[in-house]
């Protein structure tokens, strides 16, 4: 369910329930002479949707215009970029929203430039942030030297930031971010062929749709649907075991009565 199709009673029933909001983040950025802009947040997108369609989870619009620092294009290519700066305190301010309104769970679907990119960076110390700032407003000074945290309170998990392929399908060979090569042209044509045309891939293509470890004219529907499957597979195990309900380790509970 998208966040913003939902009509009051239904998003207060998603909180009442502990549904995740499931968070695409991405940029416009030249993916090469064949790509759509946008590949890069509609592949977070996607992701997120074919995994809320097998967990229960609501899926918020998504972060467009993430920094890009020019890496590939300027503007001349249609590439968009921002502040790193400015782009993390908008999105601080939104995940307060969305920590305001209840979620217990946030999670960031990351696939451009991966975890350790600007984006990723920016959208990760905004979570820190939040967590901390909300938490110190809520429960007062030192609320975390008082007392251990019960096993259901997931202050520090509350805001989290995943790629869109995790490690055991990384493990399984499959590239997160080989910018317009085989396995992102691929992704695009199993689920948007139309943003695909490969009749631009001209021998004059740039050399990063034509890297000797992801050749992007080699790159099918038919094995994007595979890397589509185990992706969408890994996502939605983590989701299952992320909410599932805590219990107590034997170190958490307190034992009485031994002496």
């Amino acid at each position: 369910m998208n966040l913003h199709h939902l009509l009051p009673h239904q998003l207060k029933q998603a909180i009442t329930d502990g549904w995740p909001l499931l968070v695409p983040s991405g940029c416009i950025e030249y993916h090469g002479p064949h790509m759509a802009l946008g590949n890069d947040t509609i592949l977070a997108d996607e992701l997120c949707q074919r995994a809320a369609q097998r967990v229960n989870a609501i899926i918020a619009p998504p972060f467009w215009y993430g920094p890009t620092g020019y890496a590939v294009t300027g503007p001349e290519q249609g590439t968009v970029d921002v502040s790193t700066e400015r782009f993390g305190r908008h999105v601080k301010d939104v995940l307060a929203s969305f920590w305001d309104i209840g979620f217990r769970w946030i999670i960031v679907c990351q696939h451009h430039q991966g975890l350790d990119g600007p984006e990723a960076l920016a959208i990760r110390q905004a979570g820190a942030e939040v967590a901390f700032e909300r938490s110190l407003a809520e429960r007062g000074r030192a609320w975390w030297g008082q007392a251990p945290l019960p096993p259901e309170d997931n202050v520090f998990e509350r805001i989290q930031v995943w790629p869109s392929v995790l490690p055991e399908v990384a493990a399984q060979g499959v590239v997160m971010g080989d910018h317009a090569g085989y396995y992102e042209t691929a992704l695009l044509m199993a689920v948007h062929p139309e943003l695909v045309d490969m009749t631009r891939l001209g021998m004059d293509a740039p050399w990063y749709t034509n890297a000797s470890n992801s050749k992007a004219r080699q790159a099918t529907r038919e094995a994007g649907e595979r890397m589509w499957q185990a992706m969408t597979d890994a996502w939605v195990e983590k989701l299952a075991v992320l909410t599932r309900p805590r219990r107590p380790t034997p170190s958490q509970v307190t034992v009485t009565g031994l002496f």
